[in-house]
């Protein structure tokens, strides 16, 4: 079973890369998430925000969220403010709904990447009484996201070395994980291999027991640490 000590690694540099960031600029909130293979924002971390705010957003506002990872993982940007976005922000559906109501009017995001693809995104965020992010600032932030950077992917390099063979995973538990890797979801993993949702839930549960992890977003991190990711056992 994988250390806890690694979960833990990630979560407590996340919280010292927020405060770091929180340290060269002001800054009201900031959010530190991971972006799984899908594109989608996960494992979120906060500061001076609060986390429970996070269940509406993946609830229903991320598909309003003008910073989204999936509106810019192609164009490889680095960083972004609202004067890069093509659209309203103040007035618009997500700023009105859903920002504005945390006292947050202003947002900058910086993204990371391994490799070409984005692994990563740091959302750091301004109330109306410190106003948007000057030049300077989003230069000074965006010398801090390559140390940032560096530093995110360089550490996830510890999952990489660890095999999927050593969770000693029954045939139809690595059945499930390499649909996982695939971005099937629970319904689709069922209909595959002719088991129902609750059957795969449980051999989900089996897998997070094995593997120590926590999450599916975890997992699919996991699998994904390599570009030939992990032996589950096909082709041989």
């Amino acid at each position: 079973m994988q250390p806890r000590s690694d979960i833990d690694d990630l979560a407590r540099f996340k919280s010292e890369a927020m405060g770091f960031l929180s340290g060269l600029v002001p800054i009201s909130g900031v959010v530190f998430y991971s972006v799984d293979v899908n594109l989608n924002p996960v494992d979120h971390a906060f500061h001076r925000i609060e986390s429970d705010r996070n269940e509406r957003y993946t609830e229903f506002f991320h598909r309003l969220d003008p910073f989204h990872p999936r509106r810019f993982a192609a164009t490889g940007r680095p960083i972004v403010s609202l004067r890069d976005l093509h659209q309203r922000y103040h007035g618009g559906e997500y700023h009105r709904r859903f920002m504005e109501p945390l006292g947050l009017d202003y947002e900058a995001e910086l993204y990371l990447y391994c490799s070409g693809q984005m692994v990563g995104g740091i959302s750091l965020h301004r109330s109306s009484e410190l106003g948007d992010f000057t030049g300077s600032e989003l230069e000074l932030l965006g010398t801090a996201r390559h140390f940032v950077e560096h530093t995110f992917t360089t550490g996830r390099s510890f999952d990489a070395t660890r095999r999927v063979d050593e969770w000693g995973l029954t045939q139809r538990e690595r059945d499930v994980l390499r649909l996982v890797r695939e971005g099937a979801a629970n319904a689709e993993i069922g209909r595959v291999l002719y088991i129902s949702v609750p059957t795969v839930k449980t051999h989900l549960q089996h897998i997070y027991d094995k593997s120590g992890l926590r999450s599916r977003a975890q997992l699919i991190a996991r699998l994904g640490a390599t570009d030939r990711g992990p032996d589950l056992g096909y082709g041989n």
